[in-house]
This record gives C-alpha cells, structure tokens and sequence, in this order.
C-alpha cells in the first residue's frame, strides 16, 4: 500500500513539475500532537479503552506551488511527519489502571493545500487534506506493571486541516495550523485499536 500511494504521488508531481507556474518549496514543522481515546477490540477482553498523554509531532514538506491567480494557489506535497504520545490509562470494563510506554507514528501523505492571499498583506489562509501510509508502533506497553507485547502496523490514512500563512519575505513562508489525522485501525498481534490524532504545527517553508 505504501509504495502505491508513493508512486501515485511521485507521478502527480512529475506530471506537474512541467508547468512553468510552479514554485517549488521545502519545509518543516513542528508542535503538539493529542491522540483520541482509543477504543480497542480484543478478543479477550470487553469494553477496553487506551487514554494518552499530549505528545509531539516533527516532520518535513517538499512540493510544488501553483498560482492559479493574484490571490490563489494550490500546493500539492509530500509529507513525512513522526508524531510521539506516551500511554496514560487503559479503561477496562469502567475500571481505570496505570499504563506506560509509547506509541509512535510515521505518516506518509501526499496532500493538496487551497491558499487564499488577503491582499498585500502577506497573510494567507489555507485548507486542505491528504491521503497516505501511516506506521503506527507500540513500544514497551505495560498495565498495573505488567509487560505486554509491542506490536506495529502499517495502515492506510488521511487527514483534513486548515492554517494561515505569513509571508516573511518573497521566499519565507511562516505558518500556524491544525490538522486531524485518522487511519484504518492498526491490528497488534489481534487487537484492533483506533488512531486518530489531532496536531497543532508551527511550519516555515522556503520558496524557490
């Protein structure tokens, strides 16, 4: 699946890198990642509930911007952000335990981003999505003290979001936004659990 979703994005910018209105761009980013109260399916166990801690996020942008006129453009980008929550508590039938260890994410997506330009004042709102390969991996889980396996998935993903922009000079882009991020349910060894984050990221991006 990843490699599909790689090479479906790999031609898209391939096929748009021609057009002589395109901007390439890289960027970074970086904030705060809040993981959802996870729902779990085990066989085993009934009514089972993983609750997190707020984390982080860190990744890297590089594509292409379009100006479709004076105060529209579409970028259109890959993107590898790593995102980080430890665990806080499992809720097993209504009763509450301790719980330790990390879960952690990769997300692979090829997104697509509407801007708006507010005149000449340099600030830019944006929307947009995207779709993608997410490896999600749970390491050194305990409950109450005791060991569990770690486990890992990769599963297909998407995410919607919206932002504003700044821009710093010609070529520097500074940015604010929020992005809601969810994946098919990652199987760890039998459990199914959900994954759906919410990040907020501080970004700069250089247009060259």
């Amino acid at each position: 699946m990843y490699k599909s979703v790689m090479i479906l994005a790999a031609v898209g910018f391939l096929g748009f890198a021609g057009s002589a209105h395109a901007q390439f761009y890289l960027g970074v980013h970086g904030g705060a990642n809040f993981v959802q109260d996870s729902d779990l399916e085990d066989p085993l166990v009934a009514d089972a509930e993983a609750r997190f801690d707020t984390g982080f996020a860190l990744g890297g942008v590089g594509g292409y911007r379009f100006g479709v006129n004076d105060s529209l453009s579409v970028d259109v980008e890959g993107e590898v952000t790593y995102r980080d929550n430890a665990l806080d508590e499992f809720d097993i039938a209504g009763a509450d335990f301790d719980a330790s260890g990390d879960v952690y994410s990769l997300a692979l997506m090829a997104n697509a981003w509407v801007n708006w330009e507010i005149g000449d004042s340099g600030f830019a709102p944006y929307l947009g999505g995207g779709l993608g390969a997410v490896i999600v991996d749970i390491d050194d889980p305990e409950i109450a003290g005791i060991a569990l396996e770690d486990g890992d998935d990769t599963v297909f993903g998407g995410q919607v979001g919206a932002g504003l922009g700044y821009s710093v000079t010609e070529h520097v882009v500074v940015s604010l936004d929020y992005r809601f991020l969810i994946t098919e349910d990652p199987d760890f060894d039998g459990t199914d659990a959900e994954y759906q984050n919410h990040t907020v990221l501080l970004g700069v991006r250089y247009l060259f």
